[in-house]
C-alpha cells in the first residue's frame, strides 16, 4: 500500500494552477529581489571603476581633413588607413614637431596618449588625445594642430592636412558599463528569487487549489469558488434547499461549546477557505475538532 502511494505521487502531474497562485502570492518578493539585485550590480560596479580607474580621465577629440594627392598618386589613399594612421600619430616625424611646440613634456607623454580613429570617411582623421593630467591633454592637442598639418608637407601622397574641429576637453570614463552591471545584477537577483520561490514551494503547507483539499481531506467535498457554476450546482446537490448551514473559517474559529451545540444542531458547517492563507496545520485543527464534536461538514467554499 505504502510502495502504491509512493508511486502515485511520483505520477501526479504538476498542478499548474497552485503553482501560479504560489507565484502570484510571492511575486513581490522576486520584483523585490530583482530590483536589490540591479542597485547591488550598479553600486558594486560603480564601486570598482572608481578604484580601477583612479583619477578623472579627460579626452579631446579633434578632426582632421585629409587631402590626398590623387594627381601624381591616384593609388595612394590605398596606403593609408585607421590601423596606419594610428601608428603615424606616435611616430617622429609628427611627435617630434609637436615636442616643439610643448615645454617640460616628454615624448613618452605623447606618444602614451594619442591615439587615432577612422570611423566612416577615409579623409577624416579622429585624433584622440587621453590622459589624466588637464592641462597636459589640452597642450598635447593644440600641438598636434600644427605638427599634423605639417606632416602633410613632407609627404607627396598627401596635399596637406586641416584642422575640422577644434573641441572641448572633456571628462573621460573608461569604465562606463553601470548599465550593463545593473541589469546583471537584477537578472542574477530575479534567477534567485525565482529559484528560492521554487523551493519555498516544495514546503509550502498552505492550501492553494481543490486538489491540495481532496489530498489533505477527501471526505469532504469542495464545493467550489463562490458564486461561480460550480459552486451553485454542487450546492444545489449536495446541501438541502433551504437548509440551516453556518460558515467558519481557520481566522474566527473558536473552541466554544455553546458553538459547537449550535453547529450539531444545524444541517452543517461549511468551511470558507482562503486559498493560499490558511495552512495544512490550521485547517486539520479545525476539521479534526469538528469531526470530534460530531459536527457534519457539509463542504468547503473558496
Amino acid at each position: 500500500m505504502e510502495r502504491k502511494l509512493v508511486r502515485d505521487y511520483e505520477l501526479r502531474a504538476v498542478d499548474l494552477k497552485r503553482v501560479f497562485r504560489q507565484f502570484k502570492k510571492r511575486l513581490w518578493m522576486v520584483a523585490a529581489a530583482a530590483l536589490i539585485g540591479a542597485v547591488l550590480g550598479f553600486a558594486l560596479y560603480t564601486l570598482y571603476s572608481a578604484i580601477k580607474s583612479g583619477n578623472t580621465v579627460y579626452r579631446i577629440r579633434n578632426d582632421y581633413y585629409i587631402i590626398f594627392n590623387y594627381k601624381d598618386f591616384p593609388e595612394g589613399v590605398d596606403f593609408y588607413n585607421a590601423y596606419t594612421w594610428d601608428g603615424i600619430l606616435r611616430d617622429d616625424p609628427i611627435v617630434n614637431v609637436a615636442l616643439e611646440n610643448l615645454q617640460g613634456v616628454e615624448k613618452q607623454q605623447i606618444i602614451d596618449s594619442v591615439t587615432g580613429e577612422i570611423l566612416g570617411d577615409y579623409r577624416i582623421l579622429t585624433v584622440v588625445v587621453t590622459g589624466t593630467d588637464k592641462e597636459l591633454i589640452q597642450k598635447i592637442a593644440d600641438a598636434y594642430r600644427v605638427a599634423l598639418p605639417s606632416f602633410a608637407d613632407r609627404i607627396e601622397m598627401l596635399t596637406r592636412i586641416e584642422p575640422w574641429t577644434d573641441s572641448q576637453i572633456e571628462v573621460y570614463d573608461a569604465y562606463t558599463r553601470e548599465g550593463n552591471a545593473a541589469f546583471l545584477g537584477g537578472f542574477m537577483g530575479l534567477l534567485v528569487s525565482l529559484f528560492a520561490v521554487l523551493v519555498y514551494g516544495i514546503f509550502d503547507d498552505a492550501i492553494y487549489t481543490e486538489r491540495d483539499w481532496i489530498m489533505r481531506y477527501p471526505d469532504v467535498p469542495f464545493l467550489g469558488k463562490r458564486d461561480t457554476d460550480e459552486y451553485r450546482a454542487n450546492t444545489s446537490y449536495l446541501l438541502k434547499e433551504g437548509g440551516n448551514y453556518i460558515e467558519v473559517s481557520v481566522s474566527d474559529f473558536k473552541m466554544d461549546i455553546g458553538e459547537f451545540e449550535r453547529m450539531r444542531g444545524a444541517d452543517g458547517v461549511i468551511i470558507r477557505l482562503s486559498a493560499g492563507k490558511d495552512k495544512t496545520e490550521d485547517m486539520d485543527k479545525v476539521v479534526y475538532t469538528l469531526k470530534k464534536q460530531d459536527v457534519n461538514i457539509a463542504g468547503v467554499v473558496e
